[in-house]
């Protein structure tokens, strides 16, 4: 074994010791998430937003921050809304906080029209799950709109990653 003979040397070896040591860690996470195979023989719910993206924290397992397109709302009639939801893929967190803004196009950005926000159980469906809505001005107009979903979950830290949904034409005044 030979010594470091300068700060250099010494400070090249600390640096690839902790590339290592992250590598195996994503390495571990990565190996705790079951992969899930895509069923194209089942219909799907055409305002599912079907990217997933999962996350993890230290120590807190994993999750998934899940939501639909910005649509036309089924019970309010002119109106659009979008829900954020989340699903526990492994640890101990049960509840979350999911943040949901409803997003419309502006300019060369993005302005929001309506945020909503509830403490729910892993899962989805109208018990589990966080909504945004705006009553349309009128239907002639046509924007583009999305929504941006936040999960914090309740006791645990994590990631300040944040989903963001397809933009959607739709002819909805704002």
């Amino acid at each position: 074994m030979t010594m470091p003979n300068d700060e250099g040397e010494l400070y090249v070896r600390i640096r690839i010791g902790a590339a290592s040591a992250v590598l195996a860690g994503l390495l571990a996470v990565g190996a705790a998430v079951p992969a899930e195979a895509d069923d194209h023989s089942t219909p799907q719910d055409r305002s599912t937003y079907s990217q997933e993206s999962a996350r993890a924290g230290s120590g807190i397992g994993a999750f998934e921050t899940k939501g639909d397109n910005v649509h036309f709302s089924h019970t309010v009639r002119g109106a659009i809304n979008a829900h954020g939801w989340w699903k526990r893929l492994s640890g101990p967190a049960t509840k979350a906080k999911v943040t949901i803004e409803l997003q419309v196009k502006s300019g060369t950005g993005w302005r929001t029209l309506n945020t909503g926000s509830k403490t729910v159980y892993s899962g989805g469906g109208s018990a589990k799950r966080a909504s945004a809505a705006w009553k349309c001005t009128n239907l002639i107009q046509r924007h583009t709109f999305r929504s941006v979903i936040d999960v914090d979950l309740i006791g645990y830290p994590d990631q300040a990653n944040k989903k963001i949904t397809a933009a959607q034409t739709l002819y909805c005044g704002t």
